[in-house]
């Protein structure tokens, strides 16, 4: 599973970071640990969910 975040840094610019994994708490605990210092995510995608 695929988990997408949109990221907001300290100066108001945008950005997204990925992460895959097996699961989706996985994935987000992975792309939440790619967040840099002062950042923060405003979004959370799940680009491939199964309905």
């Amino acid at each position: 599973m695929e988990v997408v975040l949109t990221v907001e840094n300290t100066e108001g610019e945008l950005s997204r970071i990925s992460a895959t994994d097996a699961d989706y708490y996985t994935a987000l605990a992975a792309a939440q640990a790619k967040i840099p210092e002062g950042s923060r995510a405003i979004n959370i995608r799940v680009p491939d969910r199964d309905m």
